[in-house]
């Protein structure tokens, strides 16, 4: 998060919402008005935390599904927010788009579907991305396949080799001796109802393989008995996970075909898989 903090770039945060704070009046220098404000704590798979702050009709609407919900630990995510210092490191809300928000901010174990769902409805996704929950398993990971760009450490966009040496990015108009890199890539995943292939971008790649991309990439380049790079792709295959993914539309040799992307994962939580089965059991014994 550090590169991001105070600069003009936006970030998107996904993560399980830990407290939420009630509503406060905050009167603004600028104008001498007084808006609503309200502070989220999130936190991730890292166990660290960080501090979400929502305005105005952010905070009063959104914000107070999130506290009605907040013993559920509802999982979310925000795109649109600026990164400041203040105690550390904090986040503001600019036009932020919270989801899952239609018919509420709610866990990905109440907002699931089945692989089919997704697969066998091929206008998913036409006008705008669609959103689901799924639990499913990684079940391959094709090795040789390109899983990571070379990206500048500063805004993390595709850089290309500079003249003479270093590299060259474009967003920041800026030589750098160094860059890193970060993934992208996709694997096949599969549930009792079928398979599909997932896309993947960084943070969700390295929620699932455990290490960055440099630190995968050195695995791959090891000489050895022991395959560590072949072994770190083994140990992320037939792990349940659940996965907030978008599904939208795309062009490909003039034909039109999904695609499907890891949004958030998270570990599966068998105390919240357990009562929504009890759930279902319950539905199920009422429609008799």
């Amino acid at each position: 998060m550090g590169p991001y903090v105070n600069g003009k770039e936006c970030v998107y945060v996904s993560g399980v919402v830990q407290s939420v704070s009630p509503t406060m009046r905050i009167r603004r220098k600028s104008h001498n008005d007084i808006v609503p404000k309200r502070d989220i704590t999130f936190a991730d798979k890292t166990k660290k935390t960080v501090v979400v702050s929502l305005w105005n009709d952010h905070a009063t609407n959104v914000g107070q599904e999130l506290l009605d919900n907040a013993d559920k630990f509802p999982i979310v995510a925000i795109k649109s927010l600026k990164v400041g210092d203040f105690q550390g490191a904090s986040m503001a809300s600019i036009r932020s788009d919270i989801s899952p928000s239609k018919g509420g901010v709610r866990s990905m174990y109440y907002d699931r579907v089945s692989l089919s769902h997704v697969t066998s409805n091929p206008s998913l996704g036409e006008d705008k991305p669609s959103f689901f929950s799924i639990r499913a398993y990684i079940s391959f990971i094709k090795p040789d396949q390109t899983m990571w760009y070379r990206a500048c450490k500063t805004c993390n966009k595709k850089v290309t080799d500079a003249i003479g040496s270093g590299y060259w990015c474009e967003g920041c108009q800026k030589n750098d001796d160094e860059c890193s890199l970060r993934y992208i890539m996709v694997v096949k995943v599969s549930d009792a109802s079928g398979e599909a292939w997932l896309s993947l971008f960084n943070d969700q790649a390295e929620r699932i393989f455990g290490c960055s991309a440099d630190e995968l990439d050195k695995l791959k380049s090891q000489e050895g008995e022991e395959n560590l790079f072949q072994q770190k792709l083994k140990e992320a295959i037939w792990v349940p996970q659940l996965f907030r993914i978008s599904v939208a539309q795309h062009e490909y040799m003039n034909e039109k075909r999904q695609r499907i992307t890891a949004r958030a994962v998270v570990p599966v939580d068998f105390a919240a898989e357990s009562r929504l089965l009890l759930e279902e059991i319950s539905k199920m014994k009422t429609s008799q």
